[in-house]
């Protein structure tokens, strides 16, 4: 068969097109190097230059902003001189690109590569310091993430003008400052002196942040200034020397506490704290009875806990704003110790709006004193005439066994007694959360017959958070109970409060069980404590029919929500899912619904994730997008684990704002997210108490559910 004269050159002709955008701008680099030699030599410019470059140009004068980040992005793989320069005429200011702040992240994340070019790096400066202002990005929520790129982008090219632009954000301080400080922490710079440059004196701010880069280094340049200038630069360098554990600074420390100075207390309780000096325990005592320091001194009694704090501690609680003193109390038992057991003792008495945070205390304060306290909470004279004393203490019981593996002897007999308190009650829920918490009984057993039209709910709520402690079987037992609840909802469809306390099954199974497929996108668009749970079960079971529905989950308004979706497309059949994540990751504000993207990148065996997890690995502004996505390209499968088997206990009183509306906290419907941002549905026992166990380390956060009002399904 003969062919038309010139079609297969011009099939080939589009064929390297082709090849040449998808291969990124190295690849592209050596095809204009290697393929096009001889077209180079007869003086014509390489060919993805040449037919490139225009194709950009002409989608980023469009006036549809998609078409514009296509041009963006294209520029950014071509990666010649000649785009690079394209991309920085795109974004000169007042142009429609340089008023969209995802067009310009996605030009920062283009540009890093050429920094040492001195109109990237004089952008890339640009962006770091007028990133987030709300004239260039109508206060955008992506400023943060546009800061911390182009930090990263400059701290990462080693170059000396950059680390330049980013020691003079640290100078100035602000929103920059805490970008380029985080920055120069992801990448350090290979010598000090390119960051000090050819400075005679250094600001208090970069002293600082030599301090909290960790580089030894650094206490050569540090020591001379002991001795040498102001008091405030002697100051500074004594604190950053502690952070470096150097002890030339203790000298200078204990001088000053010879000579007390109300000004210089702070700094001087602070470094001793970090050298562990045998005097720091009195400097944080003194700023515990000092008026204006008095917060500080709460810090740094938290960061070095010490016996020898205890009475400093008992005294300032009183004096502390009320907001402050649960966490004085909380220092008080981490100080440890029999003094400490007695004070707390002294709290629970005396203090019964600081109860729930000194039974807290005295359950995770090791001792015998500590849990001698907490058994007398439950077999003591008072607990006999006071349920809610005796409440107090079998919950503080069980979270010390949990916590701790020394719990009172009296405990499982005392919450197996409780177990015959009438349905309902406060009482036999605290009794029915013990006894499966420390495996007494299995979550079904203690439950028995339930059904959507009888069932003790409060039973219910109290089961499902004691199978968190209990681990992947307990909960998947709870999995039959919550495909009954679920099954019907309410008058609107909305799930009662016992199907959400059952929705704990779903941390076991990611697919969603037996749940319809149906109930759980009607779950998940919803809202509420389980419309995560749902959102993740319902994307790993994506097909074409729900696909819009997984898609607008995505978008939606919830980041809880979104993260779920992630890790659920994680698990996806379908291979094109992988393309959603990408699109998710690029301009995602979120750093935790960021985090679960890469999660879900993790999963995926597709080459387009790559990409994605290189530039999360390079500039995302998050540590732990970051050291997720470098594990994710070392091969590992990040799935947060199904039942976090960790000793933490969440305890929390909900105290209404006013007495009148005590009621709404009664089985209180709320979210937790826990560390790993797995999003955990719970409900409050009738009295408003919120016990949580299974928490990994870390900061969790709570949303409670809006209250119903009475008479509807989750009332």
């Amino acid at each position: 068969m003969r062919s038309l004269p010139g079609t297969p050159r011009a099939l080939g002709l589009a064929a390297a097109i082709a090849a040449a955008a998808l291969a990124g701008p190295a690849a592209a680099q050596r095809a204009g190097d290697g393929g096009d030699a001889a077209a180079a030599g007869a003086g014509a410019a390489p060919l993805r230059g040449s037919l490139g470059v225009p194709v950009a140009e002409r989608l980023l004068s469009s006036s549809d902003p998609e078409a514009r980040l296509r041009g963006i992005e294209r520029l950014g793989a071509i990666g010649t001189e000649e785009a690079t320069s394209a991309l920085l005429a795109a974004l000169e200011q007042g142009s429609p690109a340089a008023r969209d702040p995802r067009a310009r992240l996605a030009a920062v994340r283009a540009l890093a590569p050429h920094v040492r070019r001195d109109g990237v790096r004089q952008l890339l400066t640009r962006e770091l310091s007028e990133g987030g202002a709300p004239a260039r990005s109508a206060a955008s929520p992506l400023g943060g993430v546009l800061r911390g790129t182009a930090a990263l982008a400059l701290a990462r090219s080693g170059d000396r003008r950059a680390l330049s632009a980013l020691v003079n954000a640290i100078v100035q301080g602000g929103a920059a400052g805490e970008a380029a400080a985080s920055a120069l922490r992801a990448y350090p710079p290979r010598s000090l002196q390119l960051l000090l440059g050819s400075r005679k004196r250094l600001e208090p701010a970069l002293v600082r942040f030599l301090g909290e880069l960790g580089d030894l280094r650094a206490i050569g340049v540090l020591r001379p200034m002991l001795d040498r200038g102001d008091r405030a630069a002697q100051v500074a360098a004594a604190r950053a020397l502690s952070r470096l554990g150097d002890e030339a600074a203790l000298a200078k420390a204990r001088a000053w506490l010879r000579k007390p100075d109300p000004r210089l207390l702070e700094a001087t309780a602070e470094i001793l704290v970090h050298l562990g000096a045998k005097e720091a325990p009195d400097a944080v005592a003194a700023l515990l009875g000092a008026e204006p320091a008095r917060l500080s001194g709460l810090g740094l009694a938290e960061l070095a806990p010490s016996e020898r704090l205890v009475p400093a501690l008992a005294r300032a609680i009183p004096l502390l704003p009320e907001d402050a003193r649960p966490r004085a109390v909380a220092a008080l038992g981490r100080a440890g110790g029999a003094e400490a057991a007695r004070q707390l003792r002294r709290i629970l008495e005396e203090r019964p709006e600081l109860a729930t945070a000194a039974a807290f205390a005295l359950a995770t304060l090791p001792g015998a004193e500590a849990r001698a306290a907490v058994g007398e909470m439950i077999e003591g004279p008072r607990a006999a005439r006071d349920a809610g004393l005796l409440r107090l203490g079998l919950r503080a019981g069980v979270v010390r066994a949990l916590a701790l593996r020394d719990a009172p002897e009296a405990l499982p007999a005392r919450l197996l007694a409780a177990l015959a308190a009438p349905r309902g009650s406060a009482d036999r829920a605290v009794a029915v959360f013990g006894a499966v918490a420390l495996g007494l009984r299995g979550p079904v057993e203690v439950l028995g017959a339930c059904s959507p039209a009888a069932c003790d709910r409060a039973a219910v709520h109290a089961a499902a958070r004691g199978a968190l402690a209990r681990g992947e079987g307990a909960l998947a037992a709870l999995a039959p109970l919550f495909a009954a609840l679920v099954a019907p909802g309410g008058p609107d469809g909305a799930p009662d409060a016992a199907a959400i306390s059952a929705g704990v099954a779903l941390l076991a199974e990611p697919r969603g069980g037996a749940v319809a497929t149906s109930r759980l996108a009607a779950l998940a668009e919803a809202g509420g404590p389980l419309s995560p749970l749902a959102a993740r079960a319902l994307a790993a079971r994506d097909d074409d029919v729900i696909r819009g529905r997984i898609e607008r989950l995505l978008e939606g308004s919830d980041p809880v929500v979104r993260a779920h979706v992630a890790l659920g497309l994680g698990h996806d059949p379908r291979p094109d899912s992988v393309s959603l994540l990408a699109r998710a990751y690029r301009f995602e504000h979120d750093a935790a619904v960021r985090r679960a993207i890469v999660r879900g990148l993790s999963r995926r065996a597709e080459v387009q994730r790559r990409r994605v997890l290189l530039a999360a690995r390079d500039l995302d502004p998050d540590d732990g997008v970051r050291a997720l996505a470098r594990a994710a390209l070392a091969g590992r499968a990040l799935d947060p684990p199904r039942a976090a088997l960790a000793t933490g206990v969440v305890w929390i009183a909900i105290v209404p704002n006013d007495p009148s509306a005590a009621a709404r906290a009664s089985s209180r419907p709320a979210r937790l997210v826990r560390p790993d941002g797995l999003a955990v549905p719970v409900v409050a026992d009738p009295d408003g108490v919120l016990l949580v166990p299974g928490v990994p380390p870390g900061a969790s956060s709570v949303l409670l559910a809006p209250a119903a009002r009475p008479g509807d399904s989750g009332s």
